[in-house]
């Protein structure tokens, strides 16, 4: 049964903290991942936000029933994201609250709405796009990448021999060797004891190697570094924190930053230290924890981020996200509709062969 949401019991607020009793409720009773908390929010806009933060609250009975955070820019609404976010929704009980925040979104009739990240095929996309084509929005998505996951399902057994003989071989030797070099150990920890520490000493293994030398490390730059330690906190405070390094000799020479909630094992961020690349860390540190959440009868284990050839190795599964652009029935709404038209399939055919000609 469709239950009526009256606008008038939609608030927006001007920070996370004066919406975050109501949307905490409403993430904890949909079972919402960690990116569509406040907690989340409130880290990352705290390192990367600029703009007019808006987060609209719509309730039903004094109950919330939606909760969407965006940005106000000079006419153009977004979603508070970037290559640091792993999802954006509308986080809400039905579709009728899916269309109270549709409203909240365009009030004062923004001339363009950019919303990155969404799942592909969720009723509440449906329920968006159809609130704003009633509202005389017309809207196109696309593509913007591709995160791969692994279902954690016929046990560990059988997952590690689909991984094929080869690469199976490959690991025992490269496991072998690393044995030979040193006394080799594997720690997983929520978060408990040293945690500056321990994060200082994670975040300067992931920097040591290509992506140090790229500029995309945590390390690189003060406020990713802020977001990281900001959002290692909050997970801590949860119990949804994981760190995990594989050491030589006490030295770490692989380290990953995770989250673990409702079953479901999220990857941050990953990196080794270079100097070891012949022992292949990396790779025997993701053996490490996928066996161990194999036998902790975890549901997922989700690489996130973009595809990429070594997630391939271990996942074949993948969910599309999206980036949602909505144009206004204005002047200038007009305009940029037409060249979203003209310029959007040029840019899917240009991706979709860039994905084809990547390395499997």
């Amino acid at each position: 049964m469709s239950h009526r949401v009256d606008a008038t019991a939609t608030a927006v607020y001007r920070s996370v903290e004066e919406g975050e009793p109501d949307w905490d409720d409403l993430a904890d009773r949909v079972g919402a991942s960690p990116f569509l908390r406040p907690g989340w929010v409130r880290a990352w806009w705290g390192a990367f936000g600029h703009g007019g933060l808006r987060v609209a609250v719509a309730r039903r009975d004094g109950r919330p029933v939606g909760v969407l955070p965006f940005v106000r820019r000079r006419g153009v609404v977004v979603s508070p994201t970037n290559w640091h976010s792993h999802e954006y929704a509308f986080l809400a009980a039905d579709a009728d609250a899916v269309a109270v925040l549709t409203d909240a979104l365009v009030a004062g009739r923004p001339h363009h709405v950019r919303l990155d990240l969404l799942r592909e095929g969720t009723p509440e996309l449906a329920a968006y796009r159809a609130r704003a084509a009633a509202l005389g929005y017309r809207s196109g998505a696309g593509e913007l990448l591709r995160s791969p996951y692994v279902p954690l399902v016929g046990g560990w057994s059988a997952y590690e021999q689909g991984l094929g003989a080869r690469k199976l071989r490959e690991l025992r030797r490269r496991g072998r060797r690393l044995a030979e070099a040193g006394r080799v150990t594997f720690e997983v920890s929520d978060g408990a004891g040293d945690l500056d520490g321990l994060l200082d000493e994670g975040f300067r293994v992931e920097a040591a190697g290509w992506k140090g030398a790229a500029g995309t490390a945590i390390a690189a730059h003060p406020h990713t570094r802020r977001f990281y330690a900001g959002l290692a906190g909050w997970a801590r405070e949860r119990g949804w924190l994981r760190r995990a390094f594989l050491r030589l000799s006490g030295r770490a020479i692989a380290f990953d930053l995770a989250l673990e909630h409702a079953g479901v094992h999220y990857l941050l961020k990953t990196g080794y230290d270079p100097t070891f690349r012949a022992y292949a860390p990396g790779a025997l540190l993701r053996r490490e924890m996928l066996a161990r959440a194999f036998a902790g009868h975890l549901a997922r284990y989700e690489f996130l981020g973009d595809t990429a050839p070594w997630k391939r190795e271990w996942a074949s599964r993948e969910h599309v996200l999206l980036r949602l652009r909505s144009y206004a029935p204005s002047t200038l709404g007009r305009l940029q509709w037409s060249a979203h038209v003209r310029w959007a399939p040029a840019y899917r055919r240009a991706r979709e062969r860039a994905r084809r000609l990547a390395p499997r």
